[in-house]
Formats: structure tokens, C-alpha cells, sequence
């Protein structure tokens, strides 16, 4: 059993993550039979590999079973490192949160290249497969836990995702290697264990002994599915324009091209690459495809719990969240590499292009005071050819949704010469006009 498991192993390291050598591996080690067999199965193949256990300070033995995890370590020859976050508030989404948390605290651990490899088995991917499909999910989520994904600078690696749990318990038991048992596996006010205990014998005891196996094909099959999505929805972002965040909407024009289910799968995949944006529920998408097919004629925002998009003039605009209204103005700003804060929105400079750049900026401005502020009523700027025109009426031009266009923040130099609007125009003066460039980028609903 011993040498099974880690052939299995070594397949696996090499075929389906394609580990190399010379690359840093984490375990991420709980202490638990799974990542303990992980752990000695991987030292045993001679790469060197560390362990990384956090220790969320919910109960009264976590601190002996981070003890446990340094004096496995030491049995092994394996560095082990302890985590300890700060305790989370009781409450709905328990399980989320600290998963969120976790992987947060291991991901940041890792330096270019390098793979934190969990433990996660066949009866592991069976529960993710049912808790999705209890709750609705599409074809991302009903795919489950896929074999690997980027994580932080690095991937995460699942190994033993086909393998059973029974395998590893005899691969312990070979090894003489001790592990501990977590209360919560058996708590039943968490979804898994109810899962773990309650629903999967009972299937068994109905003639369905290998249920977990089949749950887990099944979100195999949906993983392959999923992959040919992503290559359409790639394929038809080339086609669409629609290759990122986009500043300045969505042709709806490009959308009626689709069958309403094609189109309902690109909306989601769209609205998701906005960021900070809620998905609608998939009435309120339905509702949305009504709009669209009338062309956003006269204008709409149509709003749902934690998002809305904005349809005029022919495109689809996303609003992650509408600024709240407050009185504020920035004194005097120089251009440098820091985030400005803003009351609902944030701001910052870079001497290169990220990813969310929406103003290339002229870099004389860096050398210049400037300020922030919000539009004024009946205001007027500037214009290059210096005359004076209304604000209003530029904002208008440049597609600022109603909901924003008395809160979105303004760079001025001077008292009436406008800069840009953040993430909506830019004078032709103050943009870029040869290869140097300064990119100021913004995300909506930020805070300090």
C-alpha cells in the first residue's frame, strides 16, 4: 500500500501538474490523515518540500495541534511553518470565510513559480460537487475542485483528487505515521459532515455504494466541459471588443449575434471580468436580455443585489456600486506612485501599464499640483481651444452613467482647465504622445 500510493503520487506530480525540478512545493498540512499521508508520501519521493499549517485560534487545542504539525515535521525532516490568523465573528458563511482566509494567508507564502499542493481526494471533490449543486451553481462551479489553478504568484495542486480516502488511511497505517482528528469533520452544523455522515450512507444503503466515484466523474466531465466554455467565451471576446474591463461599455449590437443561452453565458463571464460586481440572479439576467433586445433605447439602469449595469446608446455599461453621496475635494495633489483615496472610489499612478490602466497621462503632469474634485452645478471647464463649455454636456459625451455623473471624481489643473474624468475622459491635451507615459488606473467602491 505503501509503494502504491506513492507511485500514484509521482504520477500525478508529473503528468497532471507538471512538476519540475528546482520548483518550491508547500503542503498545505492541517495535521489530518490526508495532508500527513500527503506530506510523507511526498518526502518519501525525495523533493524537497515544506509544510505550511494555519491555525485559525478557533478552538481550545489549536495551539497542541500546531505542536503536532512541527513534531510531525521534525519526524519527517520537513520545515514546518504556523500561521495563526486573527479569529473569525460567528456567523453565516463560516466555512467560506475561513477557507477564503486560509488560502489567502498560504498564497502569499509563495514566491514565483512555486506550488502549494493540498490534499484534497475523491470524496472531497463528491462533497463540493453536491454543496454546488445545492446551491444552483453553473458549470464552473458544478466542475468542482479543478486538478490545479493559479494561486497567488504560484499554483495550487490538488494530487490525490481521484484518488479514495480509504488508500491514504492505509498508507498511514504502512507508515506508522500518527494524525489528528478534527471535532468539526463530525460537527453536523457544517455542511460536509452532514454530507460525510448523514447523506452518503444513506445512498449507500440504497444501492449506490460507489456514489462518491460517480459524483466526482461527474465533476470531472463538467471540468473538460467547462475548459471547451472558456475557449469559446475567449473566442468570442476577440470577437465581441470585449477583452477586459471595459470602460466604455459593451456594443449590444455584438450580443444580439448570440442564441439567448449563448448569450446569458457571455453576459455572466462579461459582468464577472468588471470586478467588484455582484452576478444577477438568473431572472434578473432574463430581464436583462429583455433590455438588451430592445436596444437600451432611452436610457435604463437595471439594479440587483450588489450590481447594476447601465444601458444607453446602444452599449451595456457595468456599475460595481454607486459612489454615496459626501462633500469632499483634495488640496493640492502631486502625481506619485501612491493610491489616492477618495470617498467610494480610489485612484493611484504607475510609471508602467497594469492591467487596469484607464488614463495615459502626458508625464509633465507628474511635475504639476493638482487637484480632485467633484462636478459642480452649472459648471463649465476650459476646453483646448480655450473656450468655456458645459461640464454637463461632456459628461453626456463621455458616457458617465446618470447615477455617477454628480460624484465621479475630476482632476483639474488650475481652477477650471480638466485633466480627465477618472475613468471616462481624458483632455487631448494631458494624454500621452510618444512611448513615456504615466497610467493612472481606478477601482470603484474603494475606501482608506
Amino acid at each position: 500500500m505503501k509503494h502504491e500510493l506513492e507511485r500514484c503520487l509521482h504520477e500525478r506530480l508529473h503528468r497532471q501538474l507538471k512538476l519540475s525540478v528546482g520548483q518550491g512545493v508547500w503542503v498545505a498540512f492541517s495535521g489530518g490523515g490526508d495532508s500527513t499521508a500527503l506530506l510523507g508520501a511526498l518526502k518519501s519521493l525525495g523533493h524537497p518540500v515544506r509544510a505550511v499549517h494555519v491555525d485559525h485560534g478557533w478552538r481550545p487545542e489549536s495551539k497542541a495541534w500546531a505542536q503536532h504539525c512541527q513534531e510531525i515535521g521534525a519526524r519527517l525532516g520537513v520545515p514546518v511553518e504556523v500561521l495563526t490568523l486573527a479569529p473569525l465573528t460567528p456567523g453565516e458563511g463560516l466555512e467560506d470565510r475561513a477557507r477564503r482566509a486560509r488560502y489567502g494567508a498560504m498564497a502569499a507564502l509563495l514566491q514565483k513559480g512555486d506550488w502549494l499542493l493540498t490534499a484534497h481526494h475523491r470524496e472531497d471533490q463528491a462533497e463540493t460537487f453536491l454543496l454546488q449543486l445545492l446551491r444552483g451553481a453553473g458549470l464552473e462551479g458544478l466542475a468542482a475542485m479543478p486538478w490545479q489553478r493559479p494561486l497567488g504568484q504560484g499554483f495550487l495542486g490538488r494530487p490525490f483528487l481521484d484518488l479514495e480516502r480509504s488508500l491514504l488511511r492505509d498508507y498511514l497505517e504502512a507508515m506508522g505515521l500518527p494524525y489528528l482528528e478534527d471535532p468539526a469533520n463530525d460537527d453536523p452544523r457544517f455542511d460536509r459532515a452532514r454530507l460525510r455522515h448523514g447523506l452518503f450512507p444513506q445512498l449507500a444503503a440504497l444501492g449506490w455504494p460507489q456514489a462518491a466515484t460517480q459524483f466526482a466523474r461527474a465533476a470531472e466531465n463538467l471540468g473538460d466541459a467547462l475548459e471547451v466554455q472558456r475557449q469559446w467565451l475567449a473566442a468570442q471576446e476577440t470577437s465581441l471588443g470585449a477583452t477586459g474591463k471595459e470602460e466604455r461599455g459593451l456594443e449590444l449590437a455584438t450580443l444580439h449575434r448570440l442564441s439567448p443561452a449563448a448569450q446569458r453565458i457571455f453576459l455572466r463571464h462579461w459582468l464577472r471580468r468588471q470586478g467588484g460586481l455582484a452576478l444577477p440572479s438568473r431572472s434578473r439576467l432574463t430581464t436583462l436580455q429583455d433590455a438588451i433586445a430592445r436596444g437600451g433605447k432611452g436610457g435604463r439602469i437595471l439594479q440587483w443585489a450588489g450590481g447594476a449595469v447601465w444601458l444607453q446608446g446602444g452599449r451595456i455599461h457595468a456599475l460595481a456600486q454607486t459612489p454615496g453621496p459626501a462633500d469632499w475635494e483634495t488640496g493640492p495633489w502631486q502625481m506619485g506612485g501612491e493610491p489616492l483615496f477618495i470617498p467610494g472610489w480610489r485612484a493611484g499612478l504607475q510609471t508602467c501599464a497594469p492591467a487596469a490602466a484607464v488614463h495615459a497621462l502626458n508625464p509633465a503632469l507628474a511635475r504639476e499640483a493638482l487637484h480632485w474634485r467633484r462636478r459642480r452645478p452649472g459648471e463649465s471647464y476650459r476646453s483646448s481651444d480655450g473656450r468655456h463649455r458645459p461640464l454637463k454636456k461632456l459628461l453626456l459625451e463621455s458616457a458617465v452613467p446618470p447615477a455617477y455623473r454628480g460624484d465621479v471624481p475630476l482632476l483639474f489643473f488650475g481652477e477650471d482647465q480638466l485633466v480627465l474624468i477618472l475613468g471616462y475622459y481624458t483632455a487631448p491635451w494631458a494624454q500621452a504622445q510618444g512611448p513615456e507615459a504615466i497610467y493612472l488606473w481606478r477601482a470603484e467602491g474603494g475606501s482608506a
